[in-house]
């Protein structure tokens, strides 16, 4: 098929974007493509022109690329251009010499004083450096590690959050011609040691301070465990933390003493031959160890320069920024946007809302912004419109990759973020690049990439040949970034068979693509094992190594299923909207899979390895298919799950084995139907089931699971039994959850008509023997959200808890602190009618439970403690000075906001102020706060709920607390405080004339009774409080407690 003839196919469909306003200044590709023709002679009269002469003369463009670029810094002479003709032995400009970190820097392409960098954090803290700033603190820090020893040649091991001190990092190594390979702080041990010992590396740099997001195995001990598996080790830097935490036989330098010592004259910046070794990165571990992929300084940076400045047009005084860890090749990637003039916006922290990076992106006037399908599929799954919630009058232009884009997402950010060039970008990690991404002058088409890239000769390859259709993406031409090689593969024996013994001297990549008739490029995901994840490769083989330590499973393969929508024509092929991680396990004999189960198999991953690597769905099978010599298949796997034929089925001990997988429960779309009603017993229990499986998305969940051992909370159990009531006929008591917490339980209660009437206040949480302790809820009006809490103390004695009147959506919630407590008191007496008590409240019920005390030490009853569950206070009651200190930070933090602001922000801003203010002023005259309709129908909290949350925050608003005389407070106290919130220690200090225990757990507010600060938070219920000479710092489980007045 000709040109003519494709071109002529293309108008039966349109474009989702195009450019059509004229632009003032032409575009980078534009610029370069008539610099070109004038060169050439030829006339390149379009991108097709153009994209067909840079593969064909591929020497001759990379040649005027490399003459032409704009602050491109080299030495030596630009022939040959490219030594070979193979691609896979290849090897360009020979006599080249440059420093990547000095073109990085360099002041020829934007002058020293323009902003280079923004690292933003997730308490809010920025740091920013100009480019003269982070050049001299780059080189002041070169020196320093040259002053230590370190060597053109070595190689750097980097543990990294994704901030400024990272990118300073990077820069000196790489400026020293050292060579660097990166990961991600939130990696598991295994993972970090199966890549960084083959690495072999000199010098460790690693963050060691704990932050409130992290997980499992806390940072410094992390490093520790790494730096004494690594021999070559010959110093350690620690860029955040406190040297002494990290116990290694080498020296352990402070990335502050480093900067201080060097001295940035002495830094020569040197320049080094082009296909010196630049970055080490790491495939996924398919098949065993991750294989360290070894990138030229050159190639990658004349990559990157190409990409940046002709196919995404970034230009001095952009703004970019790109979602990525330190762990992720586009971490890298950006890094090199940096010598196009571009400043670069980094995130060190969770996505804590769904609206994170739109905030972000929106406060920080991001030009462009990358991010990932999974990203963009949560924000709609959620129902958020980025352009009605932000100004984003910045956002030009947006990238994705990490997955397949598909048609729908590009439809949505259309439709809710603003029509702009949305480029679908892939290539990888071993190319440190990409094969496909965008064009400034092209029409955008959903679902696909807008090009090729510039002189490679992407293709479509099947059975060893080129095709029309869908095949395996391949690279016939040789080009710059392609890899030096492998490290410890010194004949390139493994090189040539992970990328050129498919399809002899032509890459061939592993992703499956098609090239429609407008040129442009559409994935249709993996061809081998690897598995992407939220754009990150997982290598079924970390996972595999997770799960043969679990005791019950005998294997697994681990595969990605394609997911339509519900109402989607299961036999239509265009209808994917995502991809999920599933894993079949075989279970060992008299082993089931239960949620327990489930739960355990995802806290292993999570620990071990990473979030990335954990599934969406996890399921049982009898069987799963191997080859005659035994070997499991995961290409069979795949395809059953997919619904896909499996054209290897005689080769398989076990065909069978594929229709279970084929038809399993667990795979198949689900309906959403749920029977409204049920005649017998087995009935009932079925449509508990089905509507359990529906709200945990995942199955099967069985008879005997418990509800909060699943991951069910206060919110969940509300949902759950409100959609029952009209199933069953009548309410449903939160407490109900408390008593029957499995399907089978819940079945028997309502089966047996032993629901209660009413809402009970006192509802036992635990049995046990000795002193009961009393839990008062939050301002949810309900305790099931600190079942975890209870589960994980460990002395012996029974818990009851408190909860609101009004959960029944009848009675009225009551509006004063003072009579809550009184109604509680009468509760607490009838089961234990004299002291000492022991009282406790998460949140809100903090102060419930201080006024319980109070009432019953006016009443000559004395406690054995009051534990207040990370409380805060109306801000009116602090002491003077500390509420002169909120003042003044919540001064600060408002004339920041407002400077970042737009005129329309700010006026928007200043409503919602106004808003807050007069709820204020409500509640402080006893009324409860309003919620605007458009908030109130979009909160997740049930009605039920978000009354006592609103009769709550009133009665929060006005409760002073007083001095307390009849016994110890306990303060459990989170690390990472509430945004403008004013800081309650001070207060309990004043009031706890009886003594005042501090107990400070890891994580925020919701990390007090979940994940990470649960362990403490229990640990602090349990200890003995009536020892009077423990006055002394202790460490109990996670936390840390001190004792004091």
């Amino acid at each position: 098929m000709d040109r003519s003839e494709s071109l002529g196919e293309a108008r039966s469909r349109l474009p989702i974007f195009v450019q059509e306003t004229v632009q003032t200044t032409p575009s980078q590709i534009s610029a370069f493509t008539a610099a070109l023709r004038a060169q050439s002679g030829q006339p390149l009269k379009d991108f097709s022109e153009l994209h067909d002469f840079s593969i064909r003369d591929y020497r001759g463009f990379w040649k005027s690329f490399l003459q032409w670029t704009p602050g491109l810094t080299w030495s030596g002479k630009a022939e040959p251009v490219c030594v070979g003709d193979s691609c896979e032995h290849a090897r360009f400009f020979p006599d080249v010499t440059l420093n990547y970190a000095e073109n990085l820097l360099g002041f020829s392409i934007a002058p020293a004083d323009s902003p280079a960098l923004t690292a933003c954090h997730a308490d809010g803290r920025r740091v920013r450096f100009t480019r003269g700033e982070l050049r001299a603190r780059v080189a002041r820090l070169a020196d320093a590690l040259t002053q230590l020893g370190l060597r053109e040649g070595d190689r750097v091991a980097g543990v990294m959050r994704n901030d400024a001190d990272a990118i300073v990092t990077a820069l000196a190594v790489t400026a020293i011609g050292a060579t660097l390979s990166t990961a991600a702080p939130e990696m598991g041990i295994e993972t970090l040691l199966d890549r960084f010992t083959q690495l072999e590396p000199r010098f460790l740099f690693a963050h060691t301070a704990a932050k409130p997001f992290d997980t499992g195995t806390p940072l410094d001990k992390k490093i520790s465990m790494l730096a004494d598996a690594l021999p070559t080790l010959a110093g350690i830097v620690s860029l955040d933390g406190d040297p002494s935490a990290v116990h290694a036989a080498p020296p352990v330098n402070s990335l502050d003493a480093l900067l201080a010592a060097g001295d940035p004259a002495r830094v020569e910046w040197k320049r080094f031959n082009f296909n010196h070794p630049l970055f080490v990165m790491f495939s996924s571990g398919t098949t065993g160890k991750p294989k360290c992929i070894v990138h030229g300084a050159g190639g990658s940076l004349i990559e990157h320069l190409k990409e940046h400045r002709l196919h995404c047009d970034l230009r001095p005084g952009d703004r970019m920024f790109f979602h990525t860890s330190c762990a992720w090749m586009m971490w890298n990637w950006q890094l090199s946007a940096l010598a196009s003039g571009v400043e670069i916006v980094t995130y060190d922290g969770p996505i804590a809302s769904v609206d994170t990076l739109w905030r972000l992106v929106a406060e920080e006037r991001v030009n462009v912004f990358g991010t990932s399908p999974a990203y963009l599929k949560m924000c709609e799954d959620a129902g958020l419109v980025p352009s009605r919630e932000f100004d984003l009058g910045g956002l030009h232009a947006m990238m994705s990759t990490g997955a397949i884009l598909f048609d729908a997402q590009f439809e949505w950010v259309r439709d809710n973020v603003k029509p702009l060039r949305l480029q679908s970008i892939s290539g990888g990690t071993d190319i440190l690049g990409c094969f496909v991404l965008g064009n400034p002058d092209l029409p955008v088409y959903a679902g696909e990439a807008q090009c090729k890239s510039l002189a490679f000769d992407v293709q479509a390859w099947r059975d060893g040949a080129r095709t029309q259709g869908v095949g395996d993406l391949v690279c016939v031409n040789p080009f710059p970034s392609r890899p030096l090689g492998f490290l410890n593969d010194p004949d390139g024996e493994r090189f040539h068979k992970a990328y050129f013994s498919a399809n002899a001297g032509v890459w061939t990549h592993g992703d499956q693509i098609e090239f429609p008739p407008e040129g442009t490029a559409r994935l249709h995901g993996r061809s081998d094992g690897v598995l992407v994840v939220r754009g990150i490769n997982v290598g079924p083989g970390e996972i595999y190594r997770v799960l043969n330590d679990i005791p019950e499973i005998r294997e697994g393969i681990v595969v990605q299923q394609r997911v339509r929508a519900a109402d989607a024509d299961a036999d239509a092929p265009g209808n994917p909207v995502g991809e999920r991680l599933v894993l079949l396990v075989t279970l060992k004999a008299g082993a089931r899979l239960t949620g327990t189960l489930i739960a355990r198999i995802r806290r292993d991953l999570v620990s071990r390895t990473s979030a990335a690597h954990v599934p969406d769905v996890i399921a049982a099978v009898d069987d799963l298919p191997v080859t005659h010599s035994g070997k499991l298949t995961e290409a069979a796997v795949r395809n059953a799950v997919n619904g896909l034929d499996v054209t290897n089925a005689a080769a398989l001990r076990n065909p069978a084995s594929l229709d279970a997988i084929r038809h399993h429960p667990a795979l198949q779309p689900r309906s959403g139907d749920v029977p409204q009603s049920y005649a017998t017993r087995e009935e009932l229990e079925r449509l508990l089931q089905t509507k359990w499986e529906q709200l945990f998305a995942f199955a099967p969940i069985a008879r005997d699971d418990n509800f909060f051992e699943l991951g069910g909370h206060s919110l969940l159990a509300a949902r759950l039994l409100a959609e029952l009531q009209p199933i069953i006929g009548r309410p449903i008591p939160l407490s109900t959850m408390l008593r029957a917490p499995t399907i089978a339980k819940l079945a028997d209660v309502i089966d047996n008509g032993a629901l209660p009437q009413t809402s009970e206040v006192l509802v036992p949480m635990r049995e046990g023997e000795g002193v009961p302790l009393f839990l008062v809820h939050s301002v949810t009006g309900s305790v099931l959200e600190c079942t975890r809490l209870i589960g994980n103390m460990r002395k012996e004695r029974p818990v009851y808890g408190l909860q609101a009147l009004g959960l029944d959506g009848e009675t009225a919630p009551q509006r004063r602190v003072e009579d809550m407590a009184k109604t509680y008191v009468e509760q607490i007496r009838k089961v234990q009618p004299n002291g000492p008590y022991a009282l406790a409240g998460f949140s809100f019920g903090g102060l419930v439970a201080l006024e319980i005390a109070q009432q019953l030490f006016g009443a000559g009853e004395q406690t054995e403690f009051v534990c207040l569950l990370d409380t805060y206070v109306q801000e009116r009651w602090l002491p003077w000075f500390a509420l002169l200190e909120f003042r003044r930070d919540y001064a600060s933090r408002l004339w920041k906001t407002l400077a970042r602001m737009s005129p329309r922000e700010r006026v928007g801003f200043a409503g919602a102020k106004l808003s807050a203010a007069g709820n204020k002023l409500a509640m402080r005259l006893g009324r409860v706060p309003q919620t605007p309709a458009q908030v109130a129908s979009a909160d997740p909290m049930p009605p039920v709920l978000r009354r006592m949350r609103d009769t709550f925050r009133a009665a929060m608003n006005n409760y002073r607390p007083k001095p307390y005389e009849g016994g110890p407070i306990v303060y459990v106290r989170a690390a990472s405080r509430e945004e403008d919130r004013g800081d309650p220690l001070p207060l309990w200090r004043k009031i706890a004339r009886r003594g005042l225990t501090v107990a400070e757990v890891p994580g925020n507010h919701a990390g007090v009774i979940e994940e990470p600060g649960v362990y403490a938070a229990a640990a602090a219920l349990d200890r003995d409080y009536s020892a009077e000479d423990d006055t002394e710092m202790q460490r109990r489980g996670h936390g840390v407690m001190v004792r004091g007045a």
